[in-house]
């Protein structure tokens, strides 16, 4: 009986390790460009380097140009003059607006990916990332809503349970319904 005890433990602790492994690939799939530019420039700004903020900005622009034609209209044209300005409280702004626009985006990934549920939940991980960064810069209510919504996105996406047990399918309705909160959220700031 002890040599089916030790394989089941070996079978676990295979299953576990690989499982961990796979976790991790979703973990470091890539950089945020979003983020490195944002504490690039803020970095920048503070010390008064505009200079630098501009470099900065032309070397991340054509992911500002993605955000700005996909979610978040005159993101780029409002960072780009905002630097050339040396206007801090409005790059501020628009780099906080950029940070709306990944949450966004995320939540857009993970409507699309909704039969695909580690995907998704990948791109709720992140969307949350993105919305931690943010919720410094939003009032109480605000804050509370945005995440409220993401919260209720994350659970209507089901789960697979474990080989089937605990299986909740996802609730696509109910997602799109939380997704629309979360749009017009970001479009209003």
């Amino acid at each position: 009986m002890k040599f089916v005890h030790k394989i089941v433990l070996f079978l676990a602790l295979l299953f576990i390790g690989s499982s961990n492994l796979y976790a991790y690939s979703y973990a470091a799939a890539g950089k945020e460009l979003t983020i490195d530019s944002k504490e690039a420039i803020m970095k920048a700004i503070n010390a008064d380097d505009f200079d630098t903020a501009k470099k900065v900005f032309i070397k991340y622009e054509k992911n500002y140009k993605y955000l700005n034609d996909t979610f978040i209209s005159k993101l780029h044209t409002s960072l780009k003059n905002a630097i050339e300005n040396k206007d801090k409280k409005q790059i501020v702004k628009s780099l906080e607006l950029s940070l709306a626009a990944e949450v966004q985006r995320r939540i857009s990934g993970g409507l699309e990916n909704i039969k695909t549920f580690n995907v998704a939940k990948v791109m709720l991980a992140k969307a949350n990332k993105f919305y931690e960064l943010l919720a410094v810069s939003l009032d109480e209510n605000t804050n509370k809503k945005l995440k409220t919504s993401i919260k209720a996105c994350m659970l209507s996406i089901g789960n697979p349970g474990l080989f089937g047990v605990g299986a909740k399918p996802a609730n696509k309705e109910e997602y799109i319904k939380n997704q629309k909160i979360i749009i017009d959220i970001i479009q209003s700031l």
